[in-house]
């Protein structure tokens, strides 16, 4: 791993990037490209960890809402109607 961090820093130091970020960004950019299935996968564990909705989770994925909840069903995950009781809802809010 360390080639790879001083390959990054080598790219930036060359003025090819603003920043390590920048980098990487663009690398997980074209690996998404690559190999579209990891879309799903990243789409699916940023919807289950409540970092994303599940129309932004769709679109990560490449796929309609109705797609992404298909795939989630698959998957077993269960999701959220969207009501929460009052409860859930304040729960929820001071997680965030």
């Amino acid at each position: 791993m360390g080639d790879v961090m001083d390959d990054i820093d080598r790219l930036r130091d060359a003025d090819a990037f603003a920043s390590r970020e920048d980098v990487l960004e663009e690398a997980l950019e074209a690996l998404l490209e690559r190999q579209p299935e990891l879309r799903t996968e990243l789409a699916v564990t940023k919807y289950t960890d409540s970092s994303v909705s599940l129309n932004r989770a769709a679109e990560i994925a490449g796929v309609s809402p109705e797609e992404f909840k298909e795939i989630l069903d698959s998957r077993g995950i269960a999701r959220d109607a969207g009501f929460l009781s009052t409860e859930e809802r304040e729960k929820k809010l001071e997680e965030l």
